[in-house]
Order: structure tokens, then C-alpha cells, then sequence
């Protein structure tokens, strides 16, 4: 594969110079054809023509520059698909027709491409070209509506470019043009500006305007943040208090309100304001224990000589892991009190803090404590659990069982006996003594069956006996568990339950516990593997050739159908268009905007504001749904559909196609379709990894630094760059979709070839890497399910398992099991009836 050479200019100064920057090497030449239409205009359509397919190419090679004969309306739709996918440079030299010699085009039409001009440099970081294409629009088209967006956008390309006051100038004249829209974010940019030109009171004044204006409450706390800042760095400690005050007046979120409190606190002393200041980190001290800041704050009043109550110091320092100062406080606090005002939580922390300092046999005393003590208090029976996990973590794994049943020997009515039996279970199983384990569980389901305790003893049990061979005593204990567990657990028990019955021939068992499966927990893996075992698929077995286009006129009108019973909704006409209370609500309407300006971040903040606040909304979910998924915020539209199916109660197979497939959609699929067959790979399983990886949003960027639709990491996208002769490789480039597809695909491609076309254990190597999945392989060999428990990550179980799972509904929504020649005499026949 050799991709696009990247980046050349865009400029309209540079068009000229835009044909030299392409590879010797030509792909064919692309189809221009519609994108999916809206629900409106697919009611005025064929079934042929509502989900038109574009292939743009099969590999990220250079396109013949396109001629000014391509009429200007395909040549704009090709170039909005082109810089859809991210093949901005193709996208360029279709804008560049309409532009250009193109005498068919409109004024509109030139205007759209201007526009579409400055959108591909800004996404690429050319700020340059940028402010060309952009100063071209507003000098040829003054009266155009969208003047004041033009004028935005060539607002950032200056601030990419350092150019202050040029910026400035534009910002205010969006906002003279559209005041009241998304002023908070102009007027942020202004006061970016002006701190950049060393305008420190003007930047503030900014920034003023922008907090005073309405945003969502996360950026509006991050912007007042920025400002008391800016006022600390000039010692106007009063207004910067004024900042974490209105922050305080508006976040909810604890551990977020707990270091904005601390940082007023520090503001007061700094300005010295001591006692003021000393009275806020009491606050903290009292109100936050469980925070890290009650810690810094306790340390403040002590250095300040301020009298704390001993137990609350101690409950505040051993939650920030400072056991010595806690065990010393603790046995000054015994000393200074009568014994019989010590409360038990006293010698709660007195153990567990000297059992983290390694002192088990005086842990051992202080839990011993509240056990002669204070038998009545709630505490007792943690205290007898305390001294149990005490001996296990000093080695003593005999004695800690011993002590274990001895719990649920002598206070079996306590609510702690489930849990020291389930310990005295598993430590068993972990020393190898499977028999008293499972005798242990079993008796855990006798005694206490209603127990979450009992639910994991018996999948424990179970999944012992399986790996020792014991098939009957497995199928037994699996069939108790389905009984008494619930939703995944159940599926888990009757899937495991099935194939052991399979196993001794048992058909009607077999066929009775994996159905049960299937209905226990529709969307989990669990149900997705019964109904391949069911069915007769191996796991990932592809469906006999791929449907991508629907008739969508008539899948809207039976989603519509569903969702009027669904939720009893009486309103006359289509359901999709926005309520007028979505319509005008504030989010939704600066959202756009900001979308509208390639202000994605900001706009999916608004958005997802938005979507949350109408979650259990089937109605408003599924209107949204749809809008977003048609202005291109792909991942919020996926939890906008999934919001709908939730507030039904179903499963995703169980919703009507329509709202199933904005669940699990196959965006990007020109592209994920022509890299699915250059790697001779299942595009459903490319869409199910990426839908996982990134919910679709080409921007994603995780905490390790992966990147883009296939989260790929630094080291191996470095790798992979490599083998694919990737010129002048950035790991930005990722957020081009076709480029994270592609290094997705061949890195897929890659661990699929080396474990053999075993899907499983390829997707166990991209999430762990190969190393991990080859050990895991020799252990398990080629059955699924026993590689599934041989993988000893919890996280990349779940990985496989989630995919897994996501798969098996693409296959549902996107696949036919008819050969292709069956399929179209099926048709043929059903024709002639």
C-alpha cells in the first residue's frame, strides 16, 4: 500500500502546485454517487437509491487530478465523502473543479467549495492555506449567509498562525453577525487572543464575557479555572476566590468540588487571609474525609496549631495510606479518653493500619479487641473477616480458612457468614484442594442461595470441575447456577450448561439450555455464542456475502410503527424530525454551530450534555439519533439509538432494524470495504473492533496515546507505518478515518495470519499483543471457549467478549446467509408469485 503523500499545500495560491504532490502510482478513478439521504427525502426514494455505497478507492493512493467536466454538484458530493473519510488531498482537487474553470458552477456551488477548502487545511493543521481559501470566500462572496462562519473559521487559522490581532478582528465580526449564539466560545478566543498580544486586562475582560455567557457546566468550570488563574498570577487573590466560588455554586461532582475548595482555601491564605482561609480547609477537613484534599488540609490546620479530633485525623490519614501517623494518633487517642467512649471503628483502623505496616499479630489484638468487646456493635463481623484475611496476607493460608469456617460454623446468622464461606471456598481452590472447595460452595448455596456469594461459589465450583475433567459434577453445579443467577451469570451458567450436554449427546438438554442462554441476556456474549453453537457457526464465521443497502423508506416507517407502541406515542405525521423543544433547545443549537465551525470538541461536549439529559427519553433518543448521525457525530448518534432501545427494555435484535442499525452502524464503510478485501478480511469484524475501539469518532484518543477509529498506540502504529512505506508518518494522521482503518486492518490482518485465521485469539493479540495470545493458545489449543477462560487479563476477556458479541449483531443487521445465486433465485421466485 502506498498512501498519499501528505502534506502539500491546499491554498488557492497553491492549487497549481496541488497536481505535483501525488505518487507516480493511480488508483481508479472514484464513483460519484449521493450520500445516504435523510429520512425525509428516503420516503421520496427507490430501496436502490437510499444507501448509496461510495467507493472511493481501494487503497489511499493519488487520484488523475479530476477535470472541469465533472458537473459541480458531484464533484462537491465526492469531495464532502473525500474529506469525510480524511483523503483531504482528494478532497482539495474536487473542490479545486468547482472552483476552477468550471463555468457550470454556481455561485453557491464555488462558496460551498471555498468553504470546503479551508475545512480540509484546518483539519490538517495548513493555516495558511486556510486563510487563503477562507479570505477568498469572504472577498468574492460578501453576501453569502454564511459570512460570519467564514469569518470564524479564518478567526482560528490566524490563531494557528500566531497572527493575534487578525484574529480578533474576525472573531468580533462572527459575533457582531450572530450575537447570542455561542458567544462564551467566541469571546474565550478573543481573550486567547489577547493574552497571546500580552493584553492581560483585556484578555480578562474577555474571558469575563465568555463565563457570563451560557455553556455547558464541565467548560464553563474550566474557563472560570483559567481565570482565577490568570488573577492568581497577578495577586488579585479576591477575584480569583470570586471564580471558584461560582464554580462551587454550579459542580455537582465531589472529588471536583473538593480541589476547587482547596484552591479557594489556598487563594485566602496566599492573600492572607489566614483565619478565613484556615475555616475553609476545616471545611474540607469535615466535609471531604474521603477526598485526598481533606489530607493537605489537615496538615495545614495542624502546622497552624488548630485542634482536631483524633478519630477523624486518623479516618483522614489512613484513607491517604499515612499508617504510621494513624496508628500513632489512634493510640494517643486511647490513652487521652476512658475506654468506654473509644468506639469500635477505633480499633478497626488500629488493625487494618498495622496489618499495611506488617504487623499481623498486633492487627490481630486490635480486631480481637472489638470482638470481646463489643459483640453487638455492626462491626463485629467485620472484625472477625479482618483477623481471617489478616492470617492469609501473613502467609498463614491454613489458618485463615480454619478461621473462615469457624465463622460460619459458630455465627452463621451474621451477614458476614456468606462471605467467610466463599473465602474459605476460593482459598481451597487456590490450593489446589478442589473437592472442599466445591463442597464449600455447595454448601453456600444451601445455606445462603439468595447470596451474591453463592451465585460467584458456584461458577467458581463449576468452572473447577470443568478443567478437571469432572463433566458431570460441572453440568450439575452450572444447571443450580442458571437457576439462582441473573442476567450475563444466567447466560453464562445455561451456555456452559448446553455444551456440557452436547458433549454427552444430549441434544434436547443441549438445545433446551443454550436457548435459554440466547434469552437470558440478548446483547452479552453469552448469548451470542449459544446462538452460534445453535445455529452451527464457529465463532466469527462470516455470512455467506454482506447486504448494505436497506430500503430505508420502509424500515423508518416500522421503526416509527414500533415506537409509537413502543411508548404510546400519539403524534400525527413522521417521528424523526426534532420536537420543537429538541429544536430549540440551547445545547443542540450551539452544538451545531460549533460542529458547523470544526469545533468538534466543544460541540460533542453540548451534544453530549444534551443526549444524557434525554436518556430516557425513547422519543427525543431516537430524534437525535438521527440528527446527529446526520451532521456526522457518529458516536453520539450510536448512544443517542442505544438510549432508545434501553428505555424500551430490549434487546438490539429485538428493535426494529432501522434503530438497530444507528446502534451498530457501518460508517466508513466505502473504505472499510475495499481495506476488508485488499486483507482478506471480514469487514463486519473490522466494524465490530471499531466500533468497540472508538464508537466511531475518527478524533478518539485514549490515556496511552492511542488515536483515532482503531485506537492504535504509538509503538505499533510506528511499526506498522513501516511496513506500509507510510511517507512522513505522524501519529496524527490517524485521525484520518482511512488511515486509522488502515493500520487497524493490517494489524489485524497481521495477528489474523499469524494464529491462523483464529479470530478469537487475533483480537486477544490486538487488545494484550501476540505474545500473551500464543500463551494463551497452547494452553486452550483451538476451542473458543476454552481459550476464552485460559486468558488470564480480565480486561482483554471482556475485549474479546465485547467484539465477540458486536459481531454476531453486525452479522444479524449486515449479513445473508443465502449464497449470492440462491438469494437471487429466491427473489426471482417470489417475483413471479
Amino acid at each position: 500500500m502506498t498512501p498519499i503523500h501528505k502534506r502539500c499545500g491546499i491554498g488557492l495560491a497553491a492549487l497549481v502546485l496541488l497536481c505535483g504532490c501525488s505518487l507516480n502510482a493511480q488508483r481508479d478513478e472514484p464513483w460519484y454517487v449521493t450520500a445516504t439521504p435523510s429520512p425525509e427525502a428516503a420516503s421520496e426514494q427507490t430501496a436502490v437509491e437510499t444507501t448509496a455505497i461510495v467507493e472511493p478507492s481501494a487503497t489511499p493512493l493519488p487520484t488523475v487530478p479530476p477535470t472541469p467536466t465533472i458537473p459541480p454538484d458531484v464533484a462537491l458530493t465526492a469531495a464532502t465523502t473525500y474529506l469525510t473519510n480524511g483523503y483531504y488531498e482528494d478532497a482539495v482537487q474536487h473542490y479545486r473543479t468547482v472552483l476552477v474553470n468550471n463555468d457550470a458552477a454556481t455561485d453557491a456551488q464555488r462558496g460551498d467549495a471555498a468553504l470546503g477548502l479551508a475545512q480540509a487545511a484546518l483539519r490538517e493543521g495548513l493555516f495558511e492555506d486556510a486563510v487563503d481559501a477562507l479570505t477568498t470566500f469572504i472577498t468574492n462572496f460578501p453576501e453569502d449567509e454564511r459570512i460570519g462562519k467564514a469569518h470564524f473559521l479564518r478567526g482560528d487559522a490566524y490563531m494557528g498562525l500566531s497572527r493575534w490581532a487578525e484574529a480578533i478582528a474576525d472573531f468580533e465580526f462572527y459575533l457582531a453577525r450572530h450575537p447570542g449564539l455561542i458567544d462564551s466560545y467566541a469571546y474565550e478566543r478573543i481573550g486567547d487572543a489577547q493574552l497571546g498580544l500580552g493584553n492581560t486586562d483585556d484578555a480578562l475582560a474577555s474571558y469575563s464575557r465568555a463565563a457570563d455567557s451560557t455553556r455547558t457546566p464541565s467548560s464553563h468550570a474550566a474557563l472560570r479555572e483559567r481565570i482565577a488563574q490568570i488573577h492568581l498570577n497577578r495577586n488579585d487573590y479576591e477575584a480569583a476566590l470570586e471564580q471558584y466560588d461560582a464554580i462551587l455554586a454550579m459542580a455537582r461532582n465531589r472529588p471536583y468540588r473538593a480541589s476547587i475548595e482547596l484552591l479557594a482555601a489556598q487563594t485566602l491564605i496566599n492573600s492572607g487571609d489566614i483565619e478565613t482561609g484556615m475555616n475553609r480547609m476545616r471545611r474540607i477537613f469535615d466535609q471531604y474525609a474521603d477526598q485526598p484534599q481533606a489530607y493537605q488540609a489537615m496538615l495545614a490546620l495542624l502546622a497552624q496549631g488548630y485542634e482536631l479530633d483524633g478519630l477523624e485525623q486518623a479516618r483522614v490519614s489512613f484513607q491517604q495510606g499515612d499508617y504510621e501517623y494513624t496508628v500513632e494518633i489512634l493510640n494517643d487517642y486511647t490513652t487521652r479518653r476512658p475506654l468506654s467512649s473509644v468506639p469500635a471503628s477505633l480499633y478497626m483502623l488500629l488493625g487494618r493500619s498495622y496489618r499495611e505496616l506488617g504487623n499481623p499479630t498486633a492487627a490481630v489484638t486490635a480486631f480481637q479487641t472489638i470482638i470481646e468487646q463489643y459483640p453487638r456493635d455492626p462491626l463485629f463481623g467485620e472484625a472477625l473477616l479482618e483477623q481471617g484475611r489478616t492470617k492469609f496476607l501473613s502467609g498463614d493460608t491454613a489458618g485463615a480458612i480454619e478461621h473462615y469456617l469457624s465463622i460460619a460454623n459458630h455465627y452463621g446468622y451474621l451477614p458476614e457468614a456468606p462471605e467467610a464461606l466463599w473465602r474459605a471456598g476460593y482459598l481451597y481452590g487456590t490450593n489446589g484442594e478442589h473437592d472442599k472447595a466445591r463442597a464449600i460452595f455447595e454448601r453456600l448455596a444451601d445455606d445462603y442461595p439468595s447470596s451474591s456469594q453463592a451465585t460467584s461459589g458456584l461458577l467458581l465450583a463449576a468452572s473447577a470441575a470443568m478443567s478437571a475433567g469432572e463433566l458431570t459434577t460441572a453440568e450439575r453445579l452450572y444447571g443450580r447456577l442458571a437457576v439462582s443467577a441473573t442476567g450475563e451469570e444466567r447466560a453464562a451458567a445455561y451456555l456452559n450448561a448446553g455444551r456440557l450436554a452436547l458433549q454427552r449427546g444430549d441434544q434436547r438438554m443441549a438445545a433446551e439450555a443454550l436457548n435459554q442462554a440466547i434469552a437470558a441476556a440478548p446483547d452479552s456474549y453469552f448469548s451470542a455464542r449459544a446462538m452460534d453453537i445453535v445455529e452451527g457457526r464457529q465463532a466469527f464465521e462470516p455470512p455467506a456475502r454482506y447486504r448494505f443497502q436497506f430500503d430505508d423508506a420502509a424500515e423508518i416507517a416500522a421503526a416509527e410503527a414500533w415506537l409509537r407502541e413502543q411508548f404510546e406515542i400519539e403524534q400525527d405525521g413522521p417521528l424523526w424530525p426534532l420536537s420543537e423543544t429538541l429544536a430549540a433547545d440551547e445545547r443542540l443549537i450551539r452544538g451545531r454551530e460549533l460542529w458547523d465551525l470544526s469545533a468538534f470538541d466543544e460541540a460533542k461536549t453540548e451534544f453530549s450534555d444534551l443526549t444524557a439529559a434525554y436518556q430516557d427519553d425513547g422519543l427525543a433518543s431516537y430524534q437525535l439519533a438521527i440528527y446527529f448521525r446526520s451532521i456526522g457525530d457518529y458516536s453520539d448518534s450510536i448512544v443517542a439509538a442505544a438510549n432508545v432501545i434501553r428505555a424500551a427494555g430490549v434487546g438490539t435484535l429485538d428493535a426494529p432494524p432501522y434503530i438497530a442499525r444507528m446502534r451498530y452502524p457501518a460508517y466508513y464503510g466505502d473504505v472499510i470495504q475495499q481495506l476488508a478485501r485488499e486483507r482478506g478480511i471480514d469487514p463486519l469484524l473490522l466494524l465490530a473492533l471499531i466500533r468497540h475501539e472508538s464508537l466511531f469518532d475518527a478524533r478518539a484518543t485514549a490515556a496511552a496515546g492511542e488515536k483515532g477509529l482503531t485506537q492504535v498506540i504509538p509503538s505499533t502504529a510506528e511499526y506498522i507505518a513501516r511496513q506500509l512505506s507510510w511517507p512522513d508518518y505522524q501519529h496524527s494522521d490517524l485521525f484520518r478515518p482511512y488511515a486509522g482503518i488502515a493500520f487497524g486492518a493490517y494489524y489485524l490482518s497481521e495477528q489474523l495470519a499469524l494464529f491462523d485465521g483464529n479470530a478469537v485469539a487475533a483480537l486477544a493479540a490486538y487488545n494484550a499483543g501476540p505474545g500473551r495470545a500464543l500463551n494463551w493458545l497452547e494452553l486452550s489449543g483451538s476451542d473458543p471457549d476454552l481459550f476464552m477462560t485460559a486468558i488470564t487479563i480480565d480486561s482483554t476477556r471482556l475485549y474479546v467478549q465485547r467484539i465477540y458479541s458486536y459481531y454476531n449483531i453486525y452479522r444479524a443487521l449486515y449479513g445473508d446467509e443465502q449464497p449470492e445465486i440462491e438469494a437471487a433465485q429466491g427473489a426471482e421466485t417470489s417475483s413471479i408469485d
